[in-house]
């Protein structure tokens, strides 16, 4: 299992970073960073090398200066720019700590060996990190499906695949240090661990994946319930309780130590403001959403619905299957609460990105079914345009959509709007290219 691991684990990082680089080097593309939201987790590896700290002081100016708040346009307000915290005079990450901590491995060599610390620098090793990270979880995802779901290799890469490349883990996860990487890597090894009766691991996995993105704490019922039943009793409870001590340990001492206090986390002060979303919309825009749907930039998860619908039919043998689909559903709806459900300036459905596992699995019941030899074709044709529109993601996610058309959170429409969503308006995009090409020949011809 080690071999399929190590060339399912390269092959997809090669994709996610090479991708990149190629549409970053020819000007495709120029972004580096996606969002303001990874920053923080780009220099904590550099604080904790050079600095043996989390906090960002060095640094800060240079960031802020580079990516000031959003309302700080002329800099004489002087804002914390919405992705620091500035603690007793200390600036630190909004955002958990987890995607820089995971980092650390690739930033310690070039940053110990003398590289400069720039933005261009740490753009290069956030990709790297970052796109290592999905290619692990692929991998691992694959052994869990091998050794637990599925008979055959070939439904198990098929599967693994659709994970790596027919999600937005291709065109955002796997391009910058989100948190959502972290969290579907610790949830995989939650769930491999957990079909492994490692009950220990499985917990401690679970928690990491909670310190790695707080609301996966939604999982943690649908996960304990999968073991109860896996375990058949509670003999198993002692094991897996004591598996949460050390992620919990080690969140109250760099808290204390850094944050000082609870309230300092970023999360802390939005806890009970910003669920201000419109109940059903939000939900609704989760899967159907022109421009952030998980229908619309996953179609192939159309048949993780339908594999749901065939277990259910014996639902007493595929509780599994059952929870696992409770789990994405619950998810998204308390998604679908928060007012920014649409994820901000990023690509496709940010905010529902920790259900993909759980969309994965729920489609092995359809694949071992003996309809998918009648639907085969479909399948192939939703499969492959789930991967192009990840490939148009790498190509075309700039924020010039969002520029264009963010409203934000009070008026939505923008993002139910056929016309001008973000498919319709990089398609767009081609079509002025081709246009301009066009009109260059032609003023190349001889007259």
């Amino acid at each position: 299992m080690v071999k399929p691991f190590l060339k399912i684990a390269s092959a997809a990082f090669c994709a996610y970073f090479l991708s990149w680089l190629f549409v970053y080097k020819t000007g495709l593309n120029s972004l580096a960073i996606q969002s303001e939201d990874t920053l923080p987790a780009m220099f904590i590896p550099v604080s904790i090398i050079k600095d043996g700290t989390f906090y960002a002081d060095k640094y800060y100016e240079m960031i802020r200066d580079k990516y000031p708040h959003p309302d700080d346009k002329s800099f004489e307000k002087d804002l914390t720019p919405f992705y620091f915290k500035n603690v007793a005079g200390h600036y630190i990450s909004a955002f958990t700590i987890l995607p820089g901590l995971l980092a650390l491995p690739v930033y310690v060599f070039p940053i110990v060996f003398g590289m400069p610390i720039t933005f261009d620098n740490l753009a290069v090793l956030s990709h790297v990190s970052s796109a290592l990270t999905v290619s692990f979880s692929t991998g691992f995802l694959f052994l869990l499906l091998r050794k637990h779901f599925v008979q055959s290799q070939k439904t198990a890469l098929l599967l693994s695949g659709i994970f790596a490349f027919c999600t937005i883990n291709f065109a955002l996860v796997s391009q910058g240090l989100w948190q959502h990487g972290p969290a579907q890597l610790f949830i995989i090894l939650a769930l491999y661990f957990l079909y492994e009766k490692k009950w220990f691991f499985s917990s401690l996995f679970l928690c990491m994946a909670v310190l790695s993105r707080p609301t996966a704490m939604l999982f943690m019922p649908f996960l304990f319930g999968v073991s109860l039943i896996k375990s058949g009793g509670f003999k198993f409870l002692s094991r897996y309780l004591a598996g949460f001590f050390l992620p919990v340990m080690f969140f109250f001492w760099y808290n204390q130590t850094f944050y000082l206090d609870i309230s300092n986390q970023g999360y802390a002060s939005q806890l009970l403001v910003n669920w201000k979303g419109r109940f059903p919309e939000g939900f609704a825009g989760l899967w159907l959403s022109p421009s952030k749907g998980i229908l619309v930039y996953s179609p192939v998860f159309l048949f993780s619905l339908w594999g749901f619908v065939i277990s259910a039919k014996n639902w007493r043998k595929n509780t599994d299957y059952l929870l696992y689909f409770l789990a994405a559903f619950s998810y998204t709806m308390l998604m679908g609460r928060w007012k920014h459900w649409y994820g901000g300036y990023s690509f496709g459905y940010r905010m529902a990105s920790e259900t993909i596992p759980f969309l994965v699995i729920l489609a092995v019941p359809f694949l071992e079914s003996s309809v998918f030899g009648k639907y085969k074709r479909l399948f192939v044709i939703l499969m492959v345009f789930s991967i192009l529109i990840q490939l148009a993601g790498i190509v075309f996610f700039d924020g010039i959509w969002h520029g264009a058309y963010d409203r934000g959170f009070e008026d939505t429409k923008w993002l139910w709007s056929l016309r001008d969503s973000e498919f319709v308006f990089n398609l767009r995009r081609v079509l002025v290219k081709l246009g301009f090409l066009e009109r260059a020949c032609t003023a190349c011809l001889p007259k």
